[in-house]
């Protein structure tokens, strides 16, 4: 896992949970959520990317999911909240430093902080997606070797900088 979200709260971030409340709304929210990562991730982002939602509080039976392009789908079921699940996700793991937390929640980014995880909140991830941030590997896919590496972009310097640690 590289990029572990919380869910409802990047879902209510980015505006695509709508206003209307009516039946099996959250279900269709959730589903335009993965939709729309899975449009701005490349298979490899994808593939290492887990969100918890809390448990579900309507008639369905929550249970943890593995969407069609491999993001890890995991409902808080045996935890009050969401953000508990996260923060024991988050102490487990064995790399902390190539995580990327995201939640606008200061308690769930205060461990991945301690942890020495990324932290970014739900609108600076947003803002990373539309930005094509996480497309690195799709834009190297089929480059023949010893062909000329485009110059990094600023914002692409200080990711790999955050990423690997200034030296």
């Amino acid at each position: 896992m590289r990029i572990l979200i919380d869910g409802y709260n990047l879902l209510f971030q980015s505006g695509l949970g709508g206003r209307a409340r009516g039946p099996g709304w959250i279900q269709q929210a959730r589903g335009k959520l993965i939709s729309f990562l899975h449009s701005h991730l490349d298979d490899n982002w994808a593939s290492s990317t887990t969100i918890v939602f809390d448990k579900s509080q309507g008639k369905e039976t929550p249970h943890d999911t593995q969407s069609d392009r491999g993001v890890k789908i995991i409902f808080a079921v045996e935890h009050p909240e969401a953000d508990d699940l996260i923060e024991e996700l988050i102490v487990a793991h064995h790399s902390p430093k190539s995580l990327i937390v995201v939640s606008s929640d200061l308690r769930v980014r205060r461990r991945a902080t301690t942890r020495r995880a990324q932290s970014l909140d739900s609108e600076s991830f947003l803002r990373k997606l539309e930005s094509g941030q996480f497309r690195v590997s799709s834009e190297t896919d089929g480059k023949d070797a010893g062909e000329e590496d485009a110059p990094l972009s600023d914002n692409d310097i200080q990711f790999w900088l955050r990423e690997f640690g200034d030296p």
